[in-house]
């Protein structure tokens, strides 16, 4: 077998029939050569038994551990990978067949340590929902930056990503304790060292369904990822001081919003008026302006005027 120019890294616990359909999904792409790593995270269900149909395939190998979470699991398979580039993909999720070849393509025509592809939302019967792909504000000349991504008006997913190896060896792993947001961080630190370059095509279906993370969850988690993120930028003596500025800036907006949509109103409001004094353009975005205005309205009166006026939209559609 030739040596795999990328490795596929599949977490999975407990998604026998979700995890055979994305190893298929690898195994249908059009590139070659590439190799498919499962890693295993203690699963108690069949998946042993129905991924065994795979491991006759030179390009595939099945690591099984006891249970130890997801950035455990996918730091491992890293460390079995021997690729040149790696793709992180969940296991509920699937690639669109030309995924690999797009992705790799971008990457011999570029010097960025990520390519980054778009990512098609499907529900449970995999119809398209929408599509995440780059604004004009983060896609810019083909590049995306570093403040850009805190804001989460474009985010990356595993599965969209491709990765150099020589830019993972330069950050630590994904960190366990800050899941469910570990790959909200992890693919921040890399855009920190690394230019990071988007391809206008689909690579990755994102499976919505009933086992999805808890947006409540995911606010808590994100809330974390920017007190370690403010901390780095604190520490850093690298970053340019318009680029940290910047940057310290989105962080407080994401922390007023994640605030906002956990019903906090006073510490979504604080973090917004820090963010106006760390940017005061600011004070002309109109969503920011609606934003703190909605954080001065009591939660529980709030909640009403929504419902009236949006019955079908939760509070984090808003």
């Amino acid at each position: 077998m030739l040596r795999p120019a990328i490795s596929v890294v599949i977490p999975t616990f407990n998604r026998a029939v979700l995890a055979v359909q994305a190893v298929q999904s690898v195994f249908a792409q059009t590139f070659s050569p590439y190799e498919v790593i499962v890693v295993d995270d203690g699963s108690t269900d069949n998946t042993n038994e129905v991924l065994a149909a795979f491991k006759g395939a030179p390009n595939f190998r099945y690591h099984y551990q006891p249970n130890s979470g997801r950035s455990t699991a996918r730091n491992q398979g890293f460390s079995l990978a021997q690729g040149d580039f790696i793709l992180f993909l969940d296991s509920d999720d699937l690639l669109f067949p030309d995924a690999l070849a797009q992705l790799y393509g971008a990457a011999q025509n570029s010097a960025a340590g990520m390519i980054v592809g778009q990512v098609q939302f499907a529900d449970e019967q995999l119809k398209e929902l929408w599509l995440l792909k780059p604004s004009r504000e983060t896609f810019g000349r083909g590049q995306l930056t570093y403040p850009s991504l805190i804001t989460g008006r474009y985010f990356l997913l595993p599965g969209a990503v491709l990765l150099r190896r020589e830019v993972l060896r330069k950050v630590a792993g994904f960190d366990r304790t800050l899941e469910p947001c570990e790959d909200y961080d992890f693919y921040l630190r890399i855009a920190l060292i690394c230019e990071l370059t988007c391809i206008e095509g689909k690579v990755l279906q994102y499976r919505m369904h009933g086992g999805n993370t808890d947006m409540t969850e995911i606010y808590e988690g994100g809330l974390k990822v920017a007190r370690r993120h403010l901390r780095l930028l604190a520490e850093s003596e690298s970053i340019p001081a318009s680029l940290l500025r910047a940057s310290r800036a989105n962080w407080m907006l994401r922390v007023a919003d994640n605030n906002y949509n956990l019903r906090r109103n006073l510490e979504a409001l604080k973090h917004y008026l820090r963010a106006l004094m760390l940017q005061p353009a600011l004070v002309f975005d109109l969503r920011i302006g609606r934003q703190i205005l909605a954080s001065l309205i009591p939660v529980s009166l709030r909640e009403g005027l929504k419902s009236r006026l949006h019955p079908n939209k939760g509070l984090a559609d808003l």
